[in-house]
Formats: C-alpha cells, structure tokens, sequence
C-alpha cells in the first residue's frame, strides 16, 4: 500500500503540516518496505492544492493522510480513487502506523461481523431445512396414532423374537423413508408392545432396504447392483436385529 502524507519536512520522522493544500512536502510512503519519496511543492501558492493532488495520483497512492484537508481537494481524490483522512497528527510514520493499526481493527471487526453473519444463515438454513422433516415426524405421530392400534399390531407381532424381526424387517423394506420417521414409528411400536428386535430391524431396513425406491437405483446403479444391495441389507437386518436385542437385555 502507498500513502502520501502531508509533511512539514521531507523525512518520515517530519511532523504533520496543517493543512495538505498548503503543505511544504508531501511525503509518499511504500508500507510493505517503508521506502519514501518527499515531493517539493511548489512555491506558487495559488497551485499548490493542485500540485499536491496531482502529485499523489501520479504515484497511484491509495491513501492520503493530513491533519486538514479541503472538501475540494477530498472529493478530487475521492473520485479517484484515493481514501483521503483528515485528523491525521504526530509524524508522518506515526501518522502511517496509527492508520495502518486502525484499518486492521476495522478489518477484524468486519470479519467478526461476517462470521456471525455467515454462522446466522446457515443457522437458519439449517432450521428451513429441517422444517419438512419436522412436520412429517409431526404427522407421523398422528396418523400412527389415528390407524395403528395395539390390537393391529398384536396380530401381526405375536411375541416370537424371530417371526416379529421377520416382519419389522418386511415393513421397514415397503415403508422405506427418512431416517428421523422411522424412529417415531419405532417408538410406537415400542410403546405398543412390539419387541425391540422387531423395531431393530423395522428402522434397519426402513433406512437401508428401501423397495419403493429400488426402480431409481436400478436406474441410476444398474440392476444387478441394486438388487444384490437391497437383498443382502434385508438378509443382514435379521441377524443384526436380534443380536442387538440380545445385547441391550444383556447390558440393561
């Protein structure tokens, strides 16, 4: 970055001049390296303001810095390009490196800002997001309610570990969907009476089997793969379902 800086002298331990229009030296300075160019202005007062302006876009400096500058001359810069300061005070590197020390503290809060403003949106995405989920777990638990009666399910779920994962298995395969439903479903059945092998393998298939959904994979993964997967997730739902019943009567 270059900045120029009203100066009274041309080094860069010159005090400030009052005023950039009237300055004695403007002093250009390359704050990567802190090299500096002292430009002379002219003795014609009348030119003076000019002078100096001309001088600082001529050397493509991107801020001047000065204890006074006229809304004249700051709107020629502005225009340009240029970020003009006034109140700037001290010498010309204390003048620089309190500029400099703001301009980072400006930068962190605004990267402070951004992180809270980007954490807020995907805050928010995530809540759209799982706004239909929310309302199917929501409708699930009603309709659950409403048509599946313990009487239903007892018919179906006669208390044979085996026969029960069997036909948790064969639900979760037809009634394949989001993960989070087959949980309101499985604690249904739990409260209904169903055994936790057979609400295993219900929520093990409902995620991994998946017949309704089984001409698009064929589809997109080609017929061989998809049968075999969907075969072999049903057949391992079974032996996964009643060891994990097994274990929790174990561990409980």
């Amino acid at each position: 970055m270059k900045i120029a800086v009203a100066a009274v002298q041309p080094t860069l331990d010159s005090p400030l001049d009052t005023r950039l229009g009237t300055c004695a030296f403007l002093v250009v300075v390359d704050t990567d390296t802190m090299a500096f160019e002292a430009i002379p202005s002219p003795s014609s007062a009348s030119a003076r303001g000019v002078a100096v302006v001309v001088s600082a876009l001529q050397r493509e400096v991107d801020v001047v810095l000065a204890m006074y500058i006229s809304p004249r001359l700051a709107t020629t810069l502005q225009d340009n390009g240029v970020e003009a300061v006034r109140g700037a005070k001290g010498t010309v590197r204390e003048a620089i490196v309190e500029y400099l020390s703001k301009g980072r503290s400006e930068r962190e809060k605004r990267r402070a800002s951004d992180r809270i403003v980007s954490a807020l949106a995907r805050s928010l995405h995530q809540v759209a997001t799982m706004l239909p989920t929310l309302a199917g777990v929501v409708l699930l638990i009603g309709l659950f309610k409403t048509f599946v009666s313990k009487e239903l399910l007892a018919s179906v779920f006669s208390g044979n570990g085996f026969l029960d994962t069997l036909w948790g298995a064969c639900f979760g395969s037809v009634l394949a969907g989001n993960a989070v439903n087959s949980y309101v479903i499985g604690k249904g059945l739990l409260d209904a009476g169903v055994g936790l092998a057979g609400v295993t393998a219900f929520i093990f298939t409902w995620v991994s089997v998946g017949l309704v959904q089984l001409p698009v994979e064929v589809s997109a993964l080609g017929a061989r793969f998809a049968i075999i997967r969907t075969l072999v997730a049903f057949a391992l739902s079974i032996p996964v379902a009643l060891c994990t019943a097994v274990l929790v009567g174990l561990i409980t």
